[in-house]
């Protein structure tokens, strides 16, 4: 098997899980560079990287490399390709300019990226338009972790009382986190007695 026909499976399947280069060092404890190199063929795929890659990436070793060279790696038993842990993919729209779900209206499913994906609660949606604040481009996926609170910086999905959650940038204010939810509502103070949940998004996927 060629080096080529390597990079291109590595590479696939990181796309196919829908990691970036950096997400998928992170998981596997290598940097962001050492996974290009393995994914260009320019460093070699040692035993560890095999199985590591392949636990994060949830497929069999085989999915990467051919029969022969796993069996050369890691011997005659690999490990079995586990199943990817589904995540429930919720409806939004735009109203009055602010990106709003629809938590009630989730008949969609995918597959879960590692970073949520034995998360509880944890869900996406896809970004319906570009035309307003939060700026992310139309069709991308994100992903809500519901347990991690957003940081400034960070893009979040922000509850309050009995309205629809809402996609918010988050800012730094003096000495307050705002949520900044595009059209003409004004900033959100997230320490506001008002927000019942923040929820940081853990990543995005684009198509």
């Amino acid at each position: 098997m060629s080096s080529t026909d390597l990079a291109n499976r590595i590479r696939e399947w990181r796309n196919r899980r829908r990691m970036s280069l950096a997400e998928l060092g992170e998981i596997v404890g290598l940097s962001r560079s050492e996974i290009s190199k393995l994914e260009s063929g320019s460093r070699r795929v040692r035993a560890d990287h095999l199985v590591v890659l392949a636990r994060a990436l949830k497929v069999a070793p085989e999915d990467l490399m051919d029969k022969e060279a796993v069996r050369e790696l890691i011997g005659e038993s690999a490990p079995a390709r586990p199943s990817a842990p589904s995540l429930t993919v919720v409806q939004v729209r735009r109203q009055n300019g602010t990106v709003r779900l629809l938590p009630e209206d989730s008949s969609v499913s995918g597959d879960a990226p590692p970073q949520i994906a034995n998360v509880s609660g944890a869900y996406a949606f896809y970004m319906p338009d570009t035309s307003m604040e939060p700026r992310v481009p139309v069709g991308a996926l994100l992903y809500v972790h519901p347990l991690l609170p957003p940081r400034a910086g960070d893009l979040a999905v922000v509850t309050r009382g009995e309205e629809l959650p809402v996609l918010a940038s988050i800012e730094r204010h003096s000495n307050a986190l705002v949520a900044i939810i595009g059209g003409e509502a004004a900033p959100i103070d997230l320490n506001d007695a008002a927000v019942s949940h923040a929820a940081r998004i853990a990543g995005m996927w684009f198509p």
